[in-house]
This record gives structure tokens, sequence and C-alpha cells, in this order.
């Protein structure tokens, strides 16, 4: 945790985007006191459960046909819920999912202004899918074991993180399984294993998918970048269409906390915003790509209100480095780094901010609200704050991400427990045959890699990657545990 966040600051403050001012002394104090709470919280946490794992027997090994059988359960739900979701999003929904999802990734706020059907078995896809990313980190921890069609499964299950990142035109859920993948071997290799359980080509396999995302990576870059300059006449009417709406909603402040209640009825039918998006591509042609660097940087200092350093600029002056080449290392950069720059704002504007109790980083709980608690004002209190703050839509990195959802007390509590955590699942990794420990420790190590960019619950849709981790590893555990006691009672069974 500590290199981590030691080498983000330096690149923040030497790399190849000039934030102004930062890391400031303010970002400074809010990293060393967050490091300080999880460190200390992780020491305690360990030398409690180092001594208590020391103390019990080392528990037996699950047997093979139980870990076979969780692997190829896990991996079916999975499969079967991306698969929900998909139906959801691409059939039932009456709408381009391709062209909604990238038209939400341009303007996020125009989610609430498009009637789109939804039907339960995209909630109880929500609700399965997570499951895959399980599959996948314990068919590499336990590898040597899973053999037959729970290895094959297993391998398979990454088209649960790929088709959520497919369907919602996003990146990150891919990133975060690749990071889970990456922390699965480091605790292998812990373990005193090798990086990779042997056989099935894992990693020819690893490097094939590491390239592929790498080109999925730009692509989708230069395809949402396209497309949000095509559709910026599209979106500049919806949104005047909606703040037409909104100045039309009667509301009383002291009810609602001063923000306006939504419309129950959205003003766009699905099929019409199809049409409505053709015939943009139509009389839209895409905007030429930038060939010198006075053209590229005034967009980048209006859309991030950051420039590119000098040596940056001389390199794109001198033709060294394309323009769209460095747009897209410069998009890449600063999507992992502007959390840092978030930390100093949302400091500053700290007392416009009300605890959000995890609606902020769980989010599959805002559509919930949106949908079955519609008199509810918390998402559109929540979306106020952080447009006030001009942080909407920006990483928040752990610490303000921790600080947004439950505030100062809160966010001190959240941190001692997430180190806390880290602690206890080394310990039980170290000293027990549990499982449990074993994939918490996947998800913690995960969540510290990816600490600069969001918080633990936040980072796609990892919430329920951590619940359906818990339930994976418990029932592998009890069932290990049930074992034991039956063994022991039969051993203790008088002969007749």
């Amino acid at each position: 945790m500590t290199l981590i966040w030691l080498g983000v600051l330096l690149f923040v403050a030497i790399g190849p985007i000039d934030y102004p001012g930062q890391p400031s002394v303010v970002v400074l104090t809010v990293v060393a006191i967050g490091l300080a709470i999880f460190l200390l919280s992780y020491r305690g946490g360990k030398l409690v459960f180092d001594r208590w794992f020391a103390l019990q027997a080392r528990s037996p090994r699950p047997s093979t046909r139980m870990l076979n059988n969780v692997a190829t359960f896990a991996s079916l739900v999975g499969i079967v819920g991306i698969a929900l979701v998909a139906l959801d999003r691409t059939v039932l929904s009456g709408v381009s999912n391709s062209s909604y999802a990238e038209l939400l990734r341009c303007a996020p706020g125009l989610v609430d202004t498009i009637a789109i059907k939804r039907t339960p078995l995209l909630y109880g896809g929500y609700l399965m899918f997570s499951f895959g990313f399980v599959s996948v980190v314990l068919f590499l921890l336990k590898g040597e074991e899973i053999r037959g069609w729970a290895a094959a499964l297993g391998q398979l299950s990454i088209v649960s993180p790929v088709g959520y990142a497919l369907l919602y035109s996003g990146r990150m859920p891919i990133l975060f399984v690749f990071v889970l993948v990456a922390m699965a071997m480091l605790v292998r290799v812990a373990q005193g294993r090798t990086l990779l359980p042997r056989g099935h080509y894992l990693l020819l396999k690893t490097g094939i998918a590491v390239s592929l995302f790498a080109v999925y990576s730009s692509a989708i870059w230069s395809s949402r970048q396209s497309f949000c300059t095509q559709m910026l006449p599209l979106i500049a009417e919806l949104e005047q269409e909606k703040n037409q709406r909104d100045a039309s909603v009667a509301y009383d402040p002291a009810a609602s906390g001063g923000i306006p209640r939504p419309k129950p009825a959205e003003t766009i039918a699905a099929t019409e915003l199809n049409k409505r998006i053709v015939e943009a591509q139509k009389v839209q042609q895409a905007a030429p790509v930038a060939s010198s660097a006075d053209a590229f940087l005034p967009k980048m200092l209006m859309a991030w209100n950051v420039m590119p350093r000098g040596y940056v600029t001389s390199a794109i002056d001198s033709g060294r480095l394309s323009a769209r080449g460095a747009m897209i290392g410069l998009s890449t950069y600063f999507y992992l780094t502007h959390g840092v720059r978030t930390i100093d704002i949302v400091w500053k504007a700290r007392d416009k901010f009300t605890p959000q109790w995890g609606v902020y980083e769980i989010g599959v709980l805002s559509p919930l609200l949106r949908i079955y608690f519609s008199n509810s004002d918390q998402v559109a209190v929540m979306e106020a704050e952080l447009r006030a703050a001009a942080i909407y839509g920006f990483f928040p990195t752990a610490w303000a991400a921790a600080f947004i959802d439950f505030g100062l007390v809160g966010a001190i509590i959240y941190v001692a427990i997430w180190g806390a955590v880290a602690g206890w699942s080394a310990a039980g990794s170290r000293h027990s045959g549990l499982m449990t420990p074993q994939l918490l420790l996947v998800f913690v190590l995960a969540s510290v890699l990816l600490s600069p960019v969001q918080g633990p619950l936040g980072m796609a849709n990892s919430a329920l990657v951590l619940v359906s981790m818990l339930v994976t590893g418990l029932v592998l555990d009890f069932a290990k545990l049930r074992a034991r006691e039956t063994a022991t009672l039969g051993g203790n069974t008088p002969a007749i």
C-alpha cells in the first residue's frame, strides 16, 4: 500500500500530465493519515489472528470433489448471470444497447430521461454475474485440484467481466479481473507455489488476454471519442429538454432538501431515442483527428483543466509522437491518476457533502433507488453535490470515496475495517487451509492496487464480487469443517 501510493504521488508530480499544484499539502496529509489508519489496523488484525490461527489445528483442505462442485456451480451461476443481463439489455430493453451505453458514457446525466424497459432478469443477472470473477480466482488458486469440466468452466468464466464491460461500453470490469488474476498469482507465490497452475497453457492465455485488452482499450477510447463528437448536437437537445422538464416540475424545498423530485415518467421512449441517434449519425461527421498540438492541447485543457508537460508537447511538435497516440496515452494516464486531484477538491468542499451510506461506491444501489424508491431524493442530492464540487464522473480514490459515503468519522472506521480484513485474510492464508481468507486476500490486494482510483467497494461492482467471494469461501469452509466434525465423531464412536 505504501509503495503504491508513493509511486502514484511521484507520477502525479513528474508524470506527462501537469496537475497544477498537485500533490498538494492537503493531499499528502490525507494520504498519510489514511495509510496510517490502514497499516495500523492491518498490523493489529494480523497480530490477533496470527495468534488465533496458530492455536488452531491447521484445517484440512476441501475435498477435491467438493472443490470441483463449488467451482462448477460458481462458474455456471456467473455465466448464466451475464447471459441474463445481456438478454435484458440487448433484446428486452427496447433500445440499441451499444448506442445507449455509449450515449450515457458521453452524458451520464441523461440516465433518467430515457424510458428503458427493465425486467427482473436484469436484477437476477446482477446478483449472479459476479460469481464469474470468483470462479476465475478460485481456479487460479486451486488449479492443481480443479480438473475436467470445472477447470474448463473456470477459465470460460472470464466471459462474465468481459461481457459486462462490452454491455456497458467500459474497460474497468476487465481491468478489475486482470488485477484479481495478478493478485491470485501473488498469493500463490507467497505460499511457495508456482505463479500459475501447471497445464492449461495459462501463461500463453494470459498474455493473449492482456494484449487483446490493450487493443480493446485503445479501440473503445477512439470509438467513444468519435461517437461523442457525433452526438454533441443530440446531447445538447436532450439536455435542453431535460432542463425544461425539470424547470416545470413543482416541488417543496422543505420536503425534498431543495432538490426537485424527478418526474415519474421519462420523456423519451427507447424507440424514439434509437431513431434520433441514427439521424444524428447520418448528419454529423466524425471530427477529424488533430494533427498538431495546437488543436490537441486546447481540447485537453477544456475537458480536464490540465495540460501535458513540456516534454510531451515537444515530442508532439517534433513529430516523434502523434497527437492521436499522445491523446490515447494521456487519457489512460489521466484515467488512473486524476483521483489525487479529486482528494484535494473533496477536502476543500467537505462541508458541502452529506454521507451517502454506500450509494456513491456501490453502483448497483443507484438504479435500485431510482426504480423501487422513486420518492427518495438521495441519488438526486448525491449527484447535485458531486456536480457542485465539479467531481461528477471523476474517480475519487479510496480516501475520498470513504469520506463521501460515510463522512469523516465513518471514513476512519471504513478504512480501519478494510485494514483489519487485510490483516485477517493475510493471517488466515498463512496459517490455515481455509478458502475464505485466501479469496479475501486476493480481493484486498486488488483493492489496494486500485485504491488510487476507487474504494474497495466501488470498482466495477466490486461490492457484488466481494459478496460472491464470501459466499463461495464460506460454503467451502463450512463443508470442510462439517466433514472434519463428522470424521471426529466417527472416530470417537465405540466399537461394538
